[in-house]
């Protein structure tokens, strides 16, 4: 679970915690809008982070690395979490 503590992966989870609680806050507060604004750009901000880190992996090899790209690419964050939770180690890479 070492990928889970990247800088890359915590940046996701506070982004998706700030998505979550300005689309609760919205309703109420004015704030909730902005919150939930800076959820989104922390997420864009993972998702052209989890590109680079697929296209810069030096364990993976070229089908495993298209693979990662296009679900990262197609399924913006939630195929770059994919890739930070089943890419664990070099030369064990679940896919």
């Amino acid at each position: 679970m070492k990928n889970l503590t990247r800088p890359a992966f915590i940046l996701a989870m506070i982004g998706t915690v700030l998505i979550l609680i300005g689309l609760v806050a919205m309703p109420r507060f004015e704030m909730g809008t902005y919150i939930m604004y800076a959820g989104f750009l922390l997420a864009g901000i993972f998702w052209l982070w989890a590109i680079w880190d697929v296209i810069s992996a030096p364990d993976l090899k070229y089908y495993q690395k298209m693979f990662w790209l296009i679900l990262t690419v197609s399924v913006p964050v939630m195929g770059g979490l994919l890739f930070y939770i089943m890419h664990q180690k070099s030369n064990k890479i679940v896919t």
